[in-house]
């Protein structure tokens, strides 16, 4: 009898063990985002876990949290780096202070004409080709595993704006850098909401218009308390990351749980700037159902953000020097601009394919990483 107690004792030790083992495997991700679920970076985040758990379903256990459910756009970069969530998007803009390279990419706003480049260009700028960013993150707390660009942005606003003349007092909601420089000169007065906070501020008269994607205005809602668009060629908001992770977090995993988080990074960041198209897309072709009202910019309006264009960029390397303390951009600048140009070519022939995009990313990017040692 103590003999077979023995066995018995033994076998139950084995399967508590076994069972402790799996259970440990099974490594629990939560991933935070405060757009609503039904905007592109969170539609991402979805598809990503989605994606994941399929291919390795003992490997992870993913929870996401939406419409700033568990951390608002600004306090996401805290709750990373402590661990209160594992993965989310962040506006580095919100962060200037604490990360000044991302300032100096945000600054190059107005290069921005198609989402699927500034991903490509501004993710292979930070992983591949500028140290002192991702240390900047590491600082933080944070590790970049994917950019994110918006769709181009407009002027989304609840009174026709299409002169010079109309953009005189107007209280426009922007992501900072380069459109807030910009809506000065126009007698403008740029002010800082996040966009999760738009509806509410152009609902109230808080902001009378806000740059943003054509998308916004179902992704965001905000066609409820805006009914004009001015197809004013605004750049793109590239100075962000859909697939950020706590440092902890990623330090914590192993060399294989590494491999397998990464796999499906470059598909659903495709899809994630698809996303963007698609909404774009869709608001286009529901816009008289929408009862929303576009407009072309006035010549001179056209003429004066082209012409701002080309003197701002002449400006960067001094902003970059003199308000973010970047003792030597021009060669970071150079490359970045570079990468744009590269991207640009790349992107132009595969005509939004999400597949080949996600392709693109995984060989010009991803491939030349080890993402065992990576961000050192």
């Amino acid at each position: 009898m103590k003999t077979l107690s023995k066995l018995v004792a033994a076998a139950t030790a084995t399967a508590f063990i076994a069972a402790a083992g799996a259970a440990m495997a099974e490594q629990r991700v939560t991933i935070s985002s405060w757009t609503s679920p039904k905007h592109p970076t969170s539609k991402g985040h979805q598809q990503y876990a989605d994606l994941t758990e399929a291919q390795f379903p003992d490997a992870f256990d993913f929870k996401v949290f939406n419409g700033g459910a568990l951390l608002g756009a600004k306090p996401t970069l805290s709750g990373l780096r402590d661990g209160v969530a594992q993965m989310g998007i962040l506006a580095l803009t919100y962060f200037k202070a604490e990360m000044p390279y991302a300032q100096m990419v945000a600054d190059m706003a107005l290069l921005g004409d198609n989402q699927y480049v500034m991903t490509g260009a501004t993710s292979e700028f930070i992983m591949l080709n500028c140290a002192p960013c991702r240390d900047e993150f590491s600082r933080n707390g944070i590790v970049m595993l994917g950019g994110l660009s918006t769709a181009p942005y407009v002027l989304i606003s609840k009174e026709p704006i299409v002169t010079i003349e109309d953009m005189k007092g107007v209280k426009l909601r922007t992501g900072g850098s380069a459109w807030d420089r910009w809506a000065v000169t126009v007698g403008a007065t740029p002010v800082g909401v996040p966009s999760s906070e738009m509806h509410d501020a152009l609902g109230h008269g808080v902001v009378d218009a806000a740059v943003q994607p054509i998308g916004a205005l179902k992704s965001h809602s905000l066609i409820d308390v805006a009914k004009h668009l001015t197809t004013l060629p605004l750049g793109t908001y590239h100075s962000a990351g859909n697939f950020i992770v706590g440092k902890s977090f990623w330090e914590g995993l192993s060399a294989e749980q590494k491999t397998q988080f990464m796999v499906n990074i470059p598909l659903a960041s495709a899809m994630t700037e698809q996303g963007y198209g698609d909404v774009d897309e869709a608001v286009l072709k529901e816009a008289a159902g929408l009862g929303l009202n576009i407009h072309e910019p006035s010549a001179e309006l056209l003429a004066n953000i082209t012409t701002f264009r080309k003197a701002d960029l002449a400006d960067i390397v001094m902003i970059a020097k003199e308000k973010h303390g970047i003792a030597d951009p021009a060669p970071l600048l150079d490359t970045y601009s570079a990468l744009i140009e590269k991207w640009a070519a790349l992107v132009a022939p595969i005509n939004g394919d999400t597949k080949a995009y996600a392709a693109l990313l995984e060989k010009e990017i991803y491939s030349k990483i080890d993402f065992t040692k990576y961000p050192n």
